[in-house]
């Protein structure tokens, strides 16, 4: 699962794209549109910035923007940049592997297989969306879809 942090950072950019080439969007328009505490917004803004991912400018007129166009920036550029990794365990990670703790070999592992065959895929979806495609929004899950399963 993602964290809180990187489902607030997704929406956050979400909302710069929309805003890009408008102009700075004041931290408290993103806080209140996007339902993210302002104190935590600012940290991941911070964060998005110092990677040069989003750029900023202080006093009145200020606020925040992509420094990149959104066609420049992926899903799973956010992801990675937030989370570290695409994989849903250590071993599977491309670019922060660990060995598992208690694990069978990892040649002789086929959860680590499986989990590489996810990863993979994963990240072919998520660096294929950009932060300029249109995603639109599904209806809410009724009672109904999660009987009989």
């Amino acid at each position: 699962m993602l964290s809180q942090k990187t489902r607030y950072a997704i929406r956050a950019m979400q909302h710069l794209a929309d805003h890009y080439g408008k102009g700075p969007v004041q931290l408290a328009e993103i806080s209140e549109k996007q339902n993210i505490p302002a104190n935590f917004l600012t940290v991941i803004l911070s964060e998005l910035s110092r990677m040069g991912i989003v750029a900023s400018q202080r006093g009145k007129d200020g606020g925040y923007w992509l420094a990149l166009p959104p066609v420049d920036i992926t899903y799973g550029d956010l992801i990675r940049v937030m989370r570290g990794s695409l994989a849903l365990v250590p071993c599977a990670s491309r670019f922060a592997h660990e060995k598992c703790k208690n694990c069978v070999a990892e040649g002789e592992c086929r959860t680590r297989a499986l989990m590489l065959q996810v990863r993979d895929r994963t990240a072919e979806l998520l660096d294929a969306i950009r932060l300029s495609d249109p995603i639109q929004p599904l209806p809410a899950f009724s009672e109904e879809d999660f009987e009989d399963r």
